[in-house]
């Protein structure tokens, strides 16, 4: 009888492997960065205007652009970094340079980093957008919040779309959403 049940859990690997759920090919903690489809973040030199910052996040609906000098990554300019110390200061846009007002010295990783690294960096620092250094320490991209979020939508969708409703939950007195 032991080895019925040894038998069947040997088919049900070998069926598992050969199966083109997309439970197989969905990541793993473990697995490097670069199994991720990274979507496309500007890289601008340094010396450059705020205005002409805002006109690329815009235009290419990015929430973040890295900074580099000498092929090297110097610093990184979100949505949040324009709200926190741009807004509301009467600055001239188009003489003021990136450089006052990056975040310098951003949080580095590497493709071969293991996605696990990735998101505790943006639990411990409190920031949604990590660059990603190749062999040389030049710029390879940079993964975001969303990139693992949108990986995992896609991988398992139907088990989050499936969900059922907490059974504890009131019914909400106000509408949800932002």
């Amino acid at each position: 009888m032991n080895k019925n049940f040894d038998d069947e859990l040997n088919r049900m690997d070998e069926i598992e492997s050969q199966s083109d759920s997309p439970i197989t090919r969905a990541l793993s903690l473990d697995d490097p960065i670069s199994k991720l489809s990274l979507r496309h973040h500007p890289i601008v030199s340094s010396g450059i205007n705020l205005k002409s910052v805002i006109k690329i996040l815009h235009d290419e609906k990015v929430g973040c652009v890295m900074i580099q000098n000498n092929d090297q990554i110097i610093g990184v300019m979100t949505e949040r970094d324009f709200l926190l110390r741009v807004t509301a200061k009467g600055l001239d846009m188009e003489s003021e340079k990136i450089d006052n007002y990056m975040t310098k010295k951003p949080e580095t990783l590497t493709k071969n980093d293991p996605i696990s690294y990735a998101l505790n960096k943006m639990h411990i620092y409190g920031i949604r957008h990590i660059p990603i250094l190749n062999d040389n320490g030049k710029i390879h991209g940079m993964i975001s919040v969303k990139d693992i979020i949108s990986h995992l939508g896609n991988y398992f969708g139907e088990q989050i779309v499936n969900l059922p409703p907490n059974p504890s939950q009131d019914i909400l007195d106000r509408p949800e959403g932002g």
